[in-house]
């Protein structure tokens, strides 16, 4: 017995620990993203009155930094409720389809016309994701129950036209405002403002709160959903709740960022190596993971070249690609 309560003890000992980790790994990250660019400047220079130090510190580069940190801990977030309630090591927001339906919308947008309109592209690329979970939800329903396998194979249809429909809009929007689309398609912190932060942030927080009010309902699902039901776990509520704040969190996110893939996939997979079945601990973990992985790829993409900005959905691509690669060998 007093083995058994020395072990559960140290289980939220462990978990405090690797949490207190990862968040002063974020600091770090921040803090680095923050110091390191094009531009030769610093925080000691800011706060003794340089202008031009305060403005790309406290005007570009920190808000970006944490705009990058919010939206991997929406992604990472996102992937790691999917994969729980779905049972499936595949299965994050750019697969489901809710990444594609932004991008969907954004791109009628700019075919429309409306990307000269501040701030519209995100709105619609917003409506885009939850129509786009709305779609794949309803076609993934059989007889009153959501069928994982045709909610995986409804988000793989779904991509392959909104896929579709994107191309046809690249080829009817305007050329002056066709740049800033590709930009948008390819990821891209660019031009992160306070406003940005602090919106995404209300998602954020609200999605981290919903999550942690299941999460224990949540975790049952690691053994099935049928184990989850003789527990006396709502299933498909639970299942509902997820899935919507997973899906309205991952279309804030995609709206302020673009595309940016692999995050909600790479992440949980990397956390579940030291922490593995325990989605009370795997949510936090996740969080943290993501927003510390994304922080640091956009400094990447920033200092990569000194002449110019790479996307940095191709710093997640080359990360999550190999490593999604390996899933499908091993899920054979």
């Amino acid at each position: 017995m007093g083995t058994l309560a020395l072990t559960a003890g140290a289980r939220p000992r462990r978990v405090a620990a690797a949490i207190a980790l990862l968040a002063l790994l974020l600091l770090i990250s921040i803090a680095a993203a923050s110091l390191f660019g094009t531009a030769d400047v610093s925080w000691r220079a800011a706060f003794a009155g340089d202008r031009t130090a305060r403005t790309v510190l406290l005007d570009i580069r920190l808000p970006r930094a944490l705009l990058a940190a919010l939206i991997g801990a929406a992604l990472a977030a996102a992937g790691v409720t999917f994969q729980t309630l779905l049972r499936n090591p595949l299965a994050d927001p750019f697969i489901l389809g809710v990444s594609g339906g932004a991008a969907c919308g954004a791109a009628v947008s700019t075919a429309l016309g409306w990307a000269r309109i501040p701030g519209l592209v995100s709105l619609v690329a917003f409506c885009g994701a939850l129509a786009a979970t709305a779609a794949v939800f309803l076609l993934a329903r059989r007889r009153e129950y959501t069928d994982p396998t045709r909610l995986l194979l409804s988000g793989l249809v779904l991509n392959a036209l909104f896929s579709a429909i994107i191309l046809i809009a690249f080829a009817l929007s305007p050329e002056s405002d066709l740049a800033s689309a590709v930009r948008w398609m390819m990821g891209t912190l660019f031009g992160a403002t306070w406003s940005d932060v602090v919106l995404l942030a209300l998602f954020v927080a609200a999605a981290m709160i919903a999550l942690s009010v299941i999460a224990n309902d949540i975790r049952m699902f690691a053994f099935g959903a049928d184990d989850a039901k003789s527990r006396g776990v709502d299933v498909e509520r639970v299942q509902r709740i997820g899935f919507a704040v997973s899906s309205i969190v991952t279309g804030a996110a995609v709206a302020v960022s673009g595309i940016i893939g692999f995050v909600g996939l790479l992440v949980p997979h990397l956390i579940r190596l030291i922490w593995r079945r325990d989605f009370r601990a795997l949510l936090p973990l996740c969080a943290l993971g993501g927003a510390t992985l994304l922080v640091l790829a956009d400094l990447a993409s920033r200092v990569a070249l000194p002449s110019s900005e790479l996307p940095v959905g191709a710093f997640t691509a080359i990360l999550g690609v190999p490593f999604f690669l390996s899933l499908l060998r091993r899920s054979r």
